[in-house]
């Protein structure tokens, strides 16, 4: 009798609005219990956002039946933050019936909504602006329906990465979505009633793609035709024993060997198109070989602090860090010593029962600190970048032009004020809450601020020899 009443409670169907209820309560506590935001004197209302993303929530549970309205609920309470490392990692996602009425647009360099692909037999040309939709502009339309699930729509990157989403129905219970719209193509106006059909998960990859196109050039070094010095550096993701790290290490090992030649190429380039960040002990690395290690301490840049949430959670993950970086054995001496003091920090405020642990001072800095000044490099050194450049992709570009390197190609990315994340699985088992563990004080680049290229590039940067050439010209 047991086992068979395990088997019919496995086959019921899920409660939605229990899961959606449970999980949300959970996204709510992680964030009190190891978001440094509660107890951040400069950000007094984060605790509100918080609990009024909560309330949201419950209140569109009772109106949730599916997944969908699931998933599109925690996507909303997540998009109130406007914080990029506040995230839901789905774990296990089902699928959705995607819808599209032929065509998809996408953000242009002017702010406006373009179509960027069209089906066959769809009479619409590619490149006509969007006007309007129901009466609704179309700046609002996308605000509402993909901005307000998405969060950080002030953002130029925000815009052109999910911009492309505004006619991809993914049933999302919340909105509306448009019937007919208004087009401008070719300085005449066309009013389009839309013919909704399916969207299979393939086509919607390739036409997404397509909304805005990003390069994601392999990690590796390169010596182009007139000497300039090439690094792609796609990821900085943080695994030790991860395909990146296997990548890099051997490149920036090479960039070492081989210094001496590579900063008197006639130029460096730092490409970091694709790289949504990871960790920044990777940038820090490549800065100390090609400007030395005493100029990149001395390098005016991040922060004057950085404030820890004291959490039991936070104290694990960092000794965690610690523990997988001894274990490698290509674990970084500068990486080891930071997860250490970082952890022994958060275990004395804790004691002290103090809610957050202040580090005012740079672990890395102090392993192998009195090594000499290097003669500065003579090439003239370039940070590429793309839209997507966030997180630790900031970090390198904050430090790398700190120490003279001049950004070029496209706005890059923008995050708030609180950084290094943990995950957590929620109740449901369905996503994972993503929350970070740390405040920056005293960051000289504003929360939500962009960093922004000397020399804007308005091509394909997915064009690796046209990007040649231009930079080239610089």
């Amino acid at each position: 009798m047991a086992g068979a009443a395990s088997i019919a409670a496995a086959d019921a169907p899920r409660d939605w609005q229990a899961t959606l209820s449970a999980d949300a309560r959970a996204f709510h506590d992680q964030i009190a219990q190891d978001h440094p935001g509660p107890y951040n004197q400069l950000d007094p209302a984060f605790a509100r956002r918080n609990d009024a993303g909560l309330a949201l929530a419950l209140k569109r549970a009772t109106q949730v039946r599916d997944y969908a309205g699931y998933l599109w609920t925690m996507r909303g309470y997540v998009a109130a933050f406007d914080d990029g490392h506040v995230a839901l990692d789905v774990q296990k996602a089902e699928p959705l019936a995607l819808e599209w009425p032929g065509f998809l647009t996408g953000f242009d360099g002017a702010g406006r909504q373009v179509v960027r692909t069209v089906a066959d037999g769809v009479a619409l040309p590619v490149g006509a602006v969007l006007e309007a939709c129901d009466g609704v502009a179309a700046e609002r339309l996308a605000a509402r329906n993909v901005g307000a699930f998405r969060g950080r729509w002030q953002l130029a990157s925000q815009r052109a990465t999910q911009g492309g989403r505004l006619f991809v129905d993914a049933r999302n219970p919340f909105i509306t979505r448009p019937v007919r719209c208004t087009f401008t193509a070719a300085g005449k106006r066309q009013d389009v009633t839309l013919a909704w059909r399916p969207l299979s998960d393939a086509e919607f990859d390739t036409r997404f793609a397509a909304t805005a196109p990003r390069a994601r050039p392999a990690i590796g070094a390169r010596v182009l035709a007139d000497g300039t010095r090439w690094f792609s550096m796609s990821s900085f993701d943080g695994d030790p024993e991860g395909a990146t790290a296997k990548a890099l290490r051997p490149m920036i090992a090479d960039m070492a060997r081989d210094r001496a030649n590579v900063v008197r190429a006639p130029r460096i380039v730092l490409d970091l198109r694709g790289n949504g960040g990871g960790s920044s002990e990777w940038s820090q690395q490549i800065a100390r070989v090609i400007w030395g290690r005493a100029a990149v301490d001395r390098a005016e840049v991040s922060s004057e602090a950085v404030d820890w949430r004291a959490s039991t959670g936070n104290l694990a993950t960092l000794q965690g860090y610690k523990a997988a970086w001894q274990a490698s054995p290509d674990g970084s001496p500068e990486a080891i010593a930071w997860a250490g003091k970082i952890a022994a920090g958060i275990a004395g405020a804790r004691a002290r029962g103090e809610p957050l642990w202040r580090d005012a001072s740079d672990a890395a800095a102090a392993v192998k600190a009195n090594e000499p000044p290097v003669a500065p490099p003579t090439a003239r050194v370039f940070v590429l970048t793309d839209w997507g450049c966030g997180s630790a992709c900031l970090d390198a570009v904050d430090l790398w032009t700190a120490l003279g390197a001049v950004q070029v190609g496209q706005d890059t990315s923008a995050d708030t004020l609180y950084m290094d994340v943990r995950e957590k699985m929620l109740p449901s088992g369905i996503a994972q809450a993503v929350v970070p563990m740390k405040v920056y004080r005293g960051r000289k680049r504003g929360s939500n601020e962009p960093a922004v290229p000397r020399y804007r590039y308005t091509g394909d940067m997915r064009d690796d020899a046209a990007l040649a050439q231009w930079v080239a010209t610089l």
